[in-house]
C-alpha cells in the first residue's frame, strides 16, 4: 500500500481554479471551493453520502470576542477526523456589521481544511504558489490535460526531436504559442535554431 497514493493524485492545483486574496493583510491563494468538491467528488463519490461532515457544531462561546468556533467530524471512504475552525462574526473591526455569510464561510472553510488533510490542493498550503515559475508549470500541466496540442509540444521538448519542432512549427507550435511557459518557447527556440534544448 503506498501511503501517498491519494496525497500524490489530488496534491495540484489548476490555477484556472484559484484567486489571490488579502486576509489580515496576507496576500493568499484562495482555492475555488465548488472545485474542490467536485475533486472530492471524482476521488469519492458523492458529498453526504461517501464523504462530508458526519457532525457540525456551530459554538459560540466567544462571540463576545466577535469569534465563531466550528467543530465538525470529516468522513471519507478510509476513515474520519475531527476539524476545528473559527472565524469572524463582524464585517467591522467596531463589531457592529454582522456578517451574514459567517456559517457558509466558515463551513467552506473547515471544508477546505479537511481536504488539505488528505492532500488535496496541497501545493497551494504548501506554499508553491508563491512562486511564479511553479505557477507557469501547473498552468502548462493542466493546459495539457485539456490540450493535446500541449502535450505534443511537451512531448517534442522532453525527448530533444528537433526535427518534429521544425515540423509542427509553423502549425501546432504557432498555433500555441501564446499558451507557452518561458522555459517552453526558449527551449524550442533552440531546437528550432540550433537542434539541441538545454
Amino acid at each position: 500500500m503506498n501511503n501517498m497514493e491519494l496525497w500524490n493524485r489530488v496534491c495540484q492545483t489548476d490555477p484556472n481554479h484559484t484567486k489571490p486574496a488579502n486576509v489580515g493583510g496576507n496576500k493568499i491563494t484562495c482555492i475555488a471551493p465548488q472545485h474542490q468538491i467536485m475533486n472530492a467528488t471524482n476521488e469519492f463519490g458523492s458529498y453526504g453520502s461517501k464523504w462530508g461532515f458526519s457532525s457540525i457544531d456551530i459554538d459560540y462561546t466567544l462571540m463576545s470576542l466577535g469569534v465563531i468556533v466550528f467543530r465538525g467530524v470529516f468522513f471519507h471512504p478510509k476513515g474520519s477526523f475531527p476539524i476545528i475552525n473559527s472565524c469572524k462574526l463582524y464585517k467591522d473591526n467596531a463589531k457592529l456589521k454582522i456578517d451574514d455569510d459567517f456559517a457558509k464561510k466558515i463551513e467552506t472553510d473547515a471544508l477546505t481544511k479537511a481536504l488539505s488533510k488528505l492532500g488535496f490542493n496541497a501545493d497551494v498550503f504548501m506554499g508553491k504558489f508563491d512562486d511564479c515559475r511553479y505557477v507557469d508549470e501547473m498552468v502548462t500541466i493542466f493546459a495539457n490535460k485539456s490540450n493535446p496540442d500541449l502535450l505534443k509540444i511537451n512531448q517534442l521538448i522532453s525527448s530533444n526531436d528537433a526535427e518534429g519542432v521544425r515540423k509542427f512549427w509553423d502549425s501546432v507550435i504557432a498555433d500555441n504559442w501564446s499558451l507557452l511557459t518561458a522555459q517552453q518557447t526558449t527551449d524550442l527556440n533552440n531546437m528550432f535554431n540550433q537542434g539541441v534544448t538545454k
